[in-house]
């Protein structure tokens, strides 16, 4: 097999097909076994389908695998967030409607009058700031918002800003609020990350937020050489632009964009050259069982 880098190597080892790849390989497999036998007027038979590509790959997925195992518990983690196949992150649909209805009674208390003649209106403006602010969290290229608006609810962008920007702009800090909240599926890295630029018991929440906004950023522009180059040619790769806006980098932080960089964009770069050098720890072990 080859792999054009490690942390292909790292990908394909936890790699699972579905469910309809196993069938369609099954049933080319039954296909090849009952060729086995000669028909007549035929000249060429095939016989079974080979697992030869199959067991060298699972052959070497446990190599990789145990080579990722002696890694300390933040590498891991680092490198399952960046490299390893990403499952669905959206919330399923009751958690999503249940979200929904508490920003609707959210909004219904505090525009009372205006959700009393705009209800299914209210209803598109929620449901559309939700998916932007997802997308945008993901690192998905949006369109402004209130362009998404203006098209969802039929209307000029000068009179959804006129009629609705107290409601969007209390909705989409609710919606904010609720993605900030999640807990870091990558805790052990961010402790880590901390650790290395120095944190205080002063600013270790705001410096919690800015770890775990630098580790989604990385992995972020890390993927460019996840498929594209070889570990010694990452020269040839695009450079995948950052993640986030100074502007909402700021509004996280909870400081005016004019103090962003005087504050904390020093530190947020020390992160991100930190997790550089905790991903070439990672992928080490990797790039050994490459080269063997």
């Amino acid at each position: 097999m080859l792999y054009l880098s490690a942390r292909q190597m790292w990908h394909d080892a936890f790699y699972q097909r579905s469910a309809n790849e196993a069938a369609q390989e099954l049933q080319r497999s039954n296909a090849n076994v009952l060729r086995k036998k000669q028909v007549m007027n035929e000249t060429q038979t095939s016989g079974p389908a080979s697992n030869n590509p199959k067991i060298m790959h699972q052959v070497m997925a446990g190599k990789v695998q145990h080579a990722i195992s002696t890694l300390p518990t933040h590498l891991q983690q680092l490198g399952n967030y960046c490299w390893a196949p990403r499952s669905e992150v959206m919330p399923t649909y009751k958690r999503q409607n249940e979200f929904m209805q508490y920003i609707n009674t959210q909004v219904k208390a505090q525009f009372p009058e205006h959700y009393a003649r705009n209800t299914s209106d209210v209803s598109i403006l929620i449901i559309q700031i939700l998916k932007y602010e997802r997308a945008r969290e993901e690192g998905r290229q949006q369109p402004p918002l209130d362009c998404v608006l203006a098209g969802a609810m039929a209307l000029s962008k000068n009179k959804v800003r006129q009629k609705w920007q107290d409601v969007i702009t209390f909705v989409r800090n609710q919606v904010r609020d609720y993605i900030n909240g999640q807990p870091s599926i990558t805790d052990q890295t961010l402790l880590s990350v901390m650790e290395e630029v120095g944190y205080t018991p002063k600013n270790i929440r705001k410096a919690s937020v800015l770890a775990d906004l630098a580790i989604r950023d990385f992995a972020h522009r890390d993927q460019a050489y996840l498929f594209s180059a070889g570990d010694k040619e990452r020269e040839a790769v695009v450079p995948v632009g950052a993640l986030y806006t100074n502007e909402y980098l700021a509004w996280r932080m909870g400081t005016a964009r004019s103090n962003w960089k005087r504050d904390w964009a020093d530190t947020y770069e020390q992160m991100l050259t930190v997790l550089g050098d905790m991903a070439g720890k990672a992928l080490k072990p990797i790039v050994e069982v490459k080269a063997v």
